[in-house]
């Protein structure tokens, strides 16, 4: 029976607590005698809310971690083929859990259910729901038991296979063109009648991810008393005048009363400003309260408003939000909401595609979010915290939602406010056409839209919305069959568009991505482009850094990426064993359908040389730098250059433990290369280039650009010029050493601020050129020195170097060490368990340079700290 503790919405109670879930036949649907016995057979298992079956039965013992090894297979063969029965008791209360009298409206909430259910309370059915990205609502006011006597609660739920299973391929054409792995070699992963079901596609397989399909209440229950006057809903926009702000609120007003009787009540609206607490208020009197639905609009003015900027661009102020209807001698209050004030546009004409956030242009960096757990009803709320908060820390401003996951919990939206991370944001579809042409299935599309668009509007990471991902792109993949379009494109280009106008005006909407172009969907000139060229077939595109500084690098990359492995840790943890194999039968399981081992040997090989039989350990690290030079090599060029604004790698986070894509694992690791995404993506950052390509210059010379992102100048002097590895005297250097002093304005892309000569080919064979910051110069905080790249690391003649910790104290909990080495020396790393979180790793030190690192939750071990680096 639930415990009704908290009150979180006014009147809201809820339900998540006392379930137990019953296993029973797939053909055990919504008849009396089938909910009968459900309503009394023994539960196989106590069922979590928040929660899915498959994390249920992992919990009780039933079977194996389904993401560990090959563990996921009894988990699809069983699930999928059952049905599965929630049920709960609890009492109705006899007054709200603040003591005020029990409202008289009372409404029953399903935030997710995934995916075909019924549901029943006290007996009565109270309807089928089809959709997991759409809460199931329903008026109980008269099914409720009295106040104080229990009430039976029952969902029965099905992951939807079976309904999928129906359907014949002749009733959707296109059905042949859906994608799976099975070309791929892993015929167990995807299902081509997913298009039916609208739940997370990833969960039936991808490259990515098994085929483990969800099935549950994966968000949260409640039952919500209403007042018989309610603010439903209140949606602001802002506009930027000169110096000064202006907020237009639309406010929705719900009378429960009547339908044909009205009343007049007063509307107020209060924002109050962080760190000034300022208050800007605005009213509206005797407004005409309809029943039903009455629509308000109020407007206030703010002089000298607090902005809300992304991540590495400026503050992120977020204003408190309260509203109130005096109606009737009674007040009706919102639950107030923090919302940021900020405008968002998205600049395309000839040559250009870029976003401006409060007028002024924005590099859009970051990575791809994908659901972070398999099992995504134990997703928690600081879970989200964690992965949003590692974004930001490694200078991400943007995250990009992919359409084959799922809409997100509340807390994920709210951390990338607090975090400034932007959200360019899909629908939930991605590389498949959809069955639009069914009214039932359409009318799930459409009601699935209004509602998140509404949900997201307040929030003011919401960068723009996506109609969903590379469905576009199908056109080009087989042009026969799109010949005459797809059902959904008037979903995609018609309507949608009109929903997002309607519902969230003021945020971009684009139909699909990749997509710009008069000849292709992907043309890299026009709009976004998916610039996949790592899986091009030529291997000397496999582990190409410099191919990223060329003129026709894409206007704005919303999709590329490079594979790395997972610590040693995290692969023992995910294939189940102290000795794994990536190259076992689990092994390839966890490694990426794309991504295969010969790509990673490819470029170990390319960079470090082959070898036969290389160690786990040694592939670990190798294979990790070498995702950390591919992804930080192509951000800063793609920052770097005068055209390009937007750089998303795939992917940023792990749905499993896997051999694959990601920067931050599924166990919350960061990975090797994440530090070189965080070097690279720093606010402020030198970087060194050939001439004669994305940056100007000629094709003799050498270019240092510096990249200031941050709203404030960058003044410092940098010694730069040719060094020697060792760090022994270049007298008479091709490019002698200068003391150069830079001044970059504020939110610069990439300004040459001194070129250099070619070193001669000797002189490279023992040194190249190098920048580093002059030290203690106060501007210069956070700018590291930086070599040009003259070749790969195995043809560098590399002198012995022997890095060491010159100092190490505690400072609280965490300890500050300081790191030199008299000869340049690379990939330079704490030998420190894969947990630790350093604020930086595997990095590059210069001959003389020292580099200061605070290491998290480290203080004890001040007397052992020590650093390697590869030899």
């Amino acid at each position: 029976m639930n415990t009704l503790q908290t009150l979180l919405p006014p009147g809201l109670i809820p339900l998540d607590g006392g379930w137990q879930l019953v296993e029973m036949p797939l053909a055990s649907g919504v008849d009396s005698d089938s909910y009968a016995e459900a309503a009394v057979a023994a539960p196989v298992c106590a069922a979590h809310v928040p929660g899915d079956v498959n994390g249920d039965l992992f919990a009780a013992g039933l079977l194996p971690d389904p993401l560990v090894g090959l563990n996921s297979g009894p988990y699809s063969a069983r699930v999928p083929c059952r049905s599965w029965w929630y049920r709960t008791t609890f009492a109705t209360p006899e007054t709200l859990l603040d003591g005020r009298t029990l409202p008289p409206f009372a409404e029953l909430r399903l935030e997710g259910l995934d995916i075909h259910a019924d549901v029943w309370l006290n007996g009565a059915h109270l309807g089928h729901h089809a959709s997991a990205f759409i809460p199931f609502a329903k008026d109980v006011t008269q099914v409720l038991r009295p106040r104080g006597e229990e009430n039976l609660l029952v969902v029965r739920l099905t992951t939807g296979r079976e309904v999928a299973e129906a359907h014949l391929d002749s009733d959707f054409p296109l059905l042949s063109t859906v994608p799976t792995e099975a070309g791929r070699g892993y015929p167990l992963r995807g299902f081509r009648k997913r298009v039916f079901l609208r739940k997370p596609a990833y969960s039936w397989g991808w490259d990515w991810s098994p085929a483990l399909p969800t099935c549950g209440i994966t968000g949260p229950a409640s039952l919500r008393f209403h007042e018989a006057f309610e603010i439903d809903h209140v949606a602001l926009c802002a506009t930027l005048p000169e110096g000064s702000a202006r907020v237009d609120a639309r406010i929705e007003l719900r009378s429960r009363l009547s339908v044909v009787k009205t009343t007049f009540g007063r509307v107020r609206l209060r924002l109050t400003e962080p760190d000034t607490g300022r208050v800007f208020e605005t009213a509206a009197d005797d407004v005409l309260v309809r029943g039903g639905m009455t629509d308000v609009r109020l407007s206030l003015d703010i002089p000298d408003p607090a902005l809300w900027w992304p991540n590495g661009s400026g503050a992120q102020p977020l204003y408190t939000v309260e509203a109130w209807l005096d109606c009737d001698g009674r007040t009706a209050a919102i639950r107030p909401f923090q919302w940021g004030l900020r405008t968002i546009e998205r600049e395309c004409r000839p040559g250009v595609y870029r976003f401006k956030v409060n007028g002024m242009p924005v590099f859009v960096q970051g990575a791809n979010w994908v659901p972070s757990d398999h099992l995504v009803g134990r997703t928690s709320p600081e879970r989200l915290e964690r992965l949003v908060e590692e974004a930001a820390f490694a200078h991400f401003n943007c995250l990009r939602v992919w359409g084959g996951g799922r809409y997100e919990l509340d807390a994920f939206y709210e951390a990338c406010d607090r975090r400034g991370i932007l959200l360019w944001h899909d629908f939930m579809a991605a590389c498949s056409p959809l069955p639009y042409d069914n009214p039932e299935f359409a009318g799930l599309c459409r009601d699935e839209a209004r509602y998140q668009v509404r949900r997201l509007q307040r929030h003011p990471c919401m960068l723009q919305w996506c109609g969903n991902n590379e469905v576009g792109q199908a056109f080009e993949w087989r042009p026969n069959d799109f010949r005459n379009g797809e059902p959904a494109d008037a979903f995609y280009y018609d309507e949608l568009p009109r929903i997002v106008m309607a519902e969230a005006p003021g945020t971009p909407y684009t139909p699909t991505s990749p997509y710009g172009g008069r000849d292709s969907v992907d043309d890299p000139h026009v709009g976004d482009s998916h610039h996949w060229i790592v899986m091009r077939p030529d291997s000397r595109f496999w582990s190409c850094p410099e191919y990223w500084d060329g003129r026709d690098i894409p206007l704005f990359n919303s999709e590329y990426g490079y594979g790395g492995p997972c610590s040693l840790a995290s692969t023992r943890q995910y294939l189940g064993t102290e000795t794994p194999d990536l190259r076992s039968a689990e092994g390839r399981e966890h490694t990426n359908t794309f991504y295969d081992i010969p790509r990673v040997d490819f470029s170990i090989a390319e960079h470090y040389g082959a070898k036969e039989n290389r160690p786990l350990e040694e592939y670990i690290l190798l294979g990790g730098l070498c995702q950390g030079l591919n992804l930080g090599y192509s951000l800063e060029s793609l920052r770097a250059n005068d055209h390009t604004w937007g750089g998303l790698f795939w992917m940023y986070d792990d749905s499993w433990g896997e051999n694959g894509w990601t920067i931050i694992d599924h166990y919350l690791r960061r990975k090797i290369s994440y530090y070189a995404v965080r070097r690279a993506l720093a606010p402020r950052k030198l970087l060194l280039r050939r001439g004669g390509a994305a940056f100007g210059g000629t094709e003799g010379e050498i270019l240092l650009l510096a990249i200031n992102a941050g709203d404030s100048p960058l003044c410092c002097t940098v010694e730069a010029g040719y060094r020697r590895y060792d760090g022994t005297d270049a007298t008479g250097a091709t490019a002698p050493i200068q003391m150069i002093h830079i001044d970059v304005p504020p939110r610069t892309k990439g300004a040459v601020v001194a070129t250099f000569p070619m070193p001669t080919v000797e002189e490279l064979r023992r040194g190249t050129i190098m920048a580093a910051p002059v030290s203690g110069e106060e501007d210069a905080n956070g700018l590291e020195g930086v070599v040009w790249r003259s070749g790969p690391h195995r043809s560098i003649d590399w002198p012995a170097a022997a890095p060491r910790v010159v100092r190490a104290e505690a400072n609280g909990d965490d300890l500050v060490v300081t790191v030199e080495t008299d000869a340049y020396a690379h990939a330079v790393h704490f030998l420190l368990g894969d947990d630790a979180r350093p604020d930086d790793n595997y990095f590059d030190l210069l001959p003389g340079e020292r580099r200061v690192v605070r290491i998290p939750d480290a203080a004890r071990t001040v007397a052992s700290i020590a650093v390697d680096a590869w030899r």
